[in-house]
């Protein structure tokens, strides 16, 4: 009987939570082809970074990429000369280097399922009823029963005043174009964990000028507990009516405060009820999330380390960051970098703005038809899959199966992590990334 063969589509940290797992399917294990296009397997965008100054948002002791091991990433510090690392948020490059420890250390065992990593970039996936054939740019075209699409952040995209004013952006993850801004001001674009990292990285390396950070509403992540305690283990139940549910959540919180718990435990515990809870609310209401709530649970749910937030206050009092709330209006190569023109929020003055370089620091590229990837597109084109409604990543059942252009699900075609936001709204973190990860691998390898 022949063992089957999954593909996996990227090589990040949702490529290698899910070939991991299906190693550890033991006999029912199909080999299994790991596709990335990056140097390393494992670190992928998130976890890429070199700067010690980068740290995970994510305390150790949550950051396993097993939940059946829970202290697995723990052990790995322990064996690193980190022995006390459970309640710390570890460097972003350590999680990066334990990604590829877990990547080597998948193996089927003797006589068991195979490994292979395939450095490429996979630029169509198309099926027969059967099987399915995933085109590469540079290799041969690779058959398999099975694909798994761990895409991970597709980058962000430039405002379009930017592309109307022949300018462009800095990414914020560019290791060399990032040290070689001349002097001068700089401005970041969004005000979340990116526009941390990058600014503390520029912070280091520029002893003068401002950087500036920009967002609509000019809100920055907060922080969490220098000394966490455990979060009431009950989940928080909301009623399904988005407007009673913000009602209750408040009230919720405010009853936590009197007795002294802090609402970081408020969040943690509707976090667990997230994917269910978001799937319940009609599209309406999801918009409507999005629209005006999105912001607020951004900044509290994705919250910076604590020595990363007191980091960046010294930052803000000394005036080296200055966040605002606005928009650019107009934007053009000015003669010393760029000329924008910025609106605060609820003003109609402009103010001038020069600066150095614009580092695009927001966010992920969420819409799969605003994607410049050639198999996304491909896949798009041809009905294969299909955009979330929510204008954010691709549609997804509950077991993680995309759907195609008909809503119909796949047998052999998976998804996890960033490109299923909208779908189950929390699934961009490693705590819920390996979850998926397993409960797919569960699929596509049953116990025999």
């Amino acid at each position: 009987m022949s063992r089957g063969r999954v593909v996996i589509i990227g090589g990040g940290f949702s490529g290698v939570a899910v070939a991991a797992q299906l190693m550890k399917r033991g006999r029912a294990a199909p080999d299994v082809v790991l596709i990335g296009r990056e140097q390393r397997f494992g670190p992928g965008l998130a976890y890429g970074t070199r700067d010690p100054a980068h740290l995970l948002n994510v305390r150790a002791s949550n950051m396993s990429a097993f939940a059946d091991q829970p202290d697995h990433f723990v052990r790995w510090l322990a064996a690193h000369g980190r022995r006390d690392a459970a309640q710390h948020f570890a460097k972003r490059a350590q999680y990066g280097a334990y990604a590829e420890h877990v990547l080597r250390r998948a193996h089927g065992g003797l006589g068991g399922a195979s490994l292979t990593r395939v450095r490429d970039t996979a630029i169509a996936c198309r099926t027969d009823g059967a099987f399915w054939t995933v085109t590469l740019a540079r290799g041969k075209p690779i058959e398999a029963d099975a694909v798994v699409l761990a895409l991970g952040n597709a980058p962000p995209r430039p405002p379009a005043v930017f592309e109307q004013g022949g300018l462009t952006l800095l990414a914020p993850w560019d290791t060399h174009a990032l040290p070689r801004i001349p002097r001068g001001d700089v401005l970041l674009l969004g005000a979340g964990l990116t526009m941390i990292d990058v600014a503390l990285s520029l912070a280091k390396r520029r002893k003068r000028g401002v950087i500036f950070a920009l967002s609509r509403r000019g809100q920055i992540p907060r922080a969490h507990l220098r000394n966490a305690a455990p979060a009431t283990p009950a989940a928080l139940d909301v009623p399904t009516p988005l407007s009673e549910a913000l009602h209750q959540f408040r009230a919720e919180v405010k009853a936590m405060a009197a007795r002294g718990e802090p609402w970081q435990h408020a969040l943690d515990r509707l976090r667990a009820r997230a994917p269910e809870l978001w799937r319940r609310l009609p599209l309406e209401a999801q918009q409507r999330f999005l629209r005006h709530l999105r912001v607020w649970w951004d900044v509290h749910r994705h919250r910076a380390a604590p020595e990363i937030a007191e980091q960046i206050k010294a930052l803000q009092a000394a005036g080296r960051l200055k966040v605002l709330a606005g928009e650019i209006v107009s934007a053009a190569p000015g003669d010393h970098g760029v000329r924008l023109q910025h609106r605060g929020r609820g003003s109609r003055a402009r103010h001038n703005m020069d600066v150095a370089a614009v580092v695009n620091c927001t966010g992920s590229g969420a819409d799969p038809w605003l994607s410049d990837d050639a198999l996304v597109r491909q896949m798009l084109d041809e009905g294969l899959l299909r955009a979330h409604a929510t204008k954010i990543g691709f549609d997804i059942n509950d077991d993680s199966r995309v759907l195609d252009a008909s809503g119909a699900p796949h047998q052999g075609l998976f998804a996890l992590g960033p490109i299923t936001q909208g779908a189950f709204w929390e699934s961009t973190a490693a705590p819920e990334i390996r979850v998926r990860a397993a409960a797919i691998a569960a699929m596509l390898a049953p116990d025999a």
